[in-house]
């Protein structure tokens, strides 16, 4: 797909290459992750530049992906439009120079697979909580025989009536309400 040499790559010491791509990435992303239920072609907007004997690499991925909701498993369109960095060097001793912060990848058999890069972060890009429209606007809790889901709101309210109702004093509520009027 995007491999790349580091010789070929060494090219690009005063000038970035720029790689503008549309990606049909569907079938990867559908064998790496079942979660995925379908996938537009991505459109792929990247700058790579040698440094030193390093490689250093600023892509924008854009693109839609389809994947459940996680409350009720309706497919969700996941609109995807991010940016990511990654350093690329060739010995593990170059990897010093670098912050903690920084991703930096040691390369293998001196080749660059950028195809590879991009899968990573698409599926890393997939939040963990996917919501439908109707789901995010609360509406729409899945329920069942004898089951429902309810949202935390809802569950903080009823527990707080519960623990109400078991308290030692509820029996005393409202017994001196009547007096206050008599002593008038």
């Amino acid at each position: 797909m995007l491999k790349f040499t580091v010789a070929d790559l060494a090219k690009y010491k005063h000038t970035p290459m720029h790689i503008q791509e549309t990606l049909d990435v569907k079938a990867e992303l559908l064998a790496r992750d079942p979660e995925i239920l379908d996938a537009t072609p991505m459109q792929l907007d990247a700058y790579l530049s040698a440094d030193d004997g390093d490689f250093l690499l600023s892509a924008t991925i854009k693109g839609e992906l389809t994947v459940p909701s996680t409350r009720s498993l309706t497919p969700v369109k996941l609109p995807l439009d991010f940016t990511f960095s990654e350093i690329y060097v060739t010995d593990d001793a170059a990897r010093e120079k670098y912050q903690d912060g920084e991703l930096v990848i040691t390369l293998e058999d001196d080749e660059l697979d950028l195809g590879a890069a991009v899968l990573d972060h698409i599926v890393l890009s997939i939040p963990m909580k996917i919501l439908t429209p109707e789901e995010e606007q609360g509406a729409n809790m899945p329920k069942g025989e004898d089951w429902e889901v309810v949202s935390e709101d809802d569950f903080a309210a009823t527990k707080a009536k519960e623990n109400e109702k078991n308290s030692p004093f509820a029996g005393l509520q409202g017994l001196f309400d009547d007096n206050d009027d008599q002593k008038d």
